[in-house]
């Protein structure tokens, strides 16, 4: 089958630092190496899970969120890792005390240009707060909507180039959890946001809501958060096959896709339990999509 570049496997991308790299940030850290001694480190972590992401079967490779300096150079040095796609998040603007917003909004519009020129064929904005917003005042929600939208608005990209957006819903939250009374703001967010795909976790394998997914513009993709990236025990592979045929009645199952719920980087688990979850998520979208990518 064609590449339709639709990333059945997904995962929102930070990943467990290795003890080799937490050893080497704390000997920097005390003055034992130097810059170059931990970039060594780093490149050799990032190494290493490019192709464990490979083996175990997810599409778009990360570098796990080692390290965040200048955005296009780490993603030139990804590029260099694979062949494979590779996928690199971006931090959405937001208001804060010590800068303003809207020339944050030229910074990680830039940014992104800069990770398409550099041969990044999916980038991810982590976009949090909207599910804290559901009660919020209406100026506030317009607030973050225009930064969002003006960030990736005008942003000119090859067809291959996806841009996705994970909607953090917070601590212990799930995204399609409590927006009852509230479908109008959702419908907008879907409709607003100028991007391929929904990265929306909706956590656990038990009973879960997904009405929320009749709002989803058609056309627009839905990564389906179902695996936890924070405790080790390994979901069920009916259940999660179950949840997808349940969204799958609610949107087109062409338009769907699945991952863990958040980032691994901050997980109760070890390296062995993150390459099990990984892998999980893997022959899942396998078993429900063929061999897609």
């Amino acid at each position: 089958m064609a590449n339709e570049y639709t990333y059945r496997a997904d995962h929102v991308g930070s990943l467990l630092p290795p003890p080799a790299l937490i050893e080497a940030r704390t000997r920097f850290a005390r003055g034992e190496i130097d810059a170059g001694g931990l970039q060594e480190a780093e490149n050799a972590a990032i190494k290493s899970v490019v192709e464990m992401q490979r083996a175990v079967g997810i599409a778009a490779a990360t570098d796990g969120g080692f390290r965040r300096a200048e955005l296009a150079a780490e993603a030139a040095f990804l590029r260099t890792l694979t062949r494979r796609p590779i996928k690199v998040a971006v931090p959405a603007a937001r208001p804060s005390e010590t800068s303003d917003p809207l020339a944050r909004v030229g910074v990680v519009k830039k940014e992104i240009e800069a990770l398409i020129a550099a041969g990044v064929d999916y980038i991810q904005l982590d976009a949090p707060g909207y599910a804290a917003l559901f009660d919020a005042p209406k100026e506030r929600v317009d607030e973050l909507l225009k930064l969002d939208a003006s960030t990736l608005s005008g942003i000119e990209r090859p067809s291959k180039v996806r841009i996705g957006a994970y909607l953090d819903p917070g601590a212990g939250g799930a995204f399609g959890h409590a927006i009852s009374g509230h479908e109008a703001l959702v419908e907008r967010l879907f409709n607003e946001l100028p991007v391929d795909r929904f990265l929306l976790p909706f956590g656990g394998v038990e009973a879960i809501d997904f009405e929320v997914l009749r709002l989803v513009p058609k056309g627009k993709l839905v990564v389906l958060g179902l695996v936890s990236a924070t405790t080790s025990a390994l979901e069920d592979v009916d259940k999660l096959l179950a949840h997808i045929d349940a969204a799958a009645k609610l949107i087109d199952g062409d338009h769907l896709a699945i991952s863990p719920a958040t980032g691994f980087a901050t997980g109760n688990m070890s390296e062995a339990d993150q390459r099990r979850k990984l892998a999980l998520v893997a022959d899942v979208a396998t078993r429900w999509w063929g061999f897609e990518m």
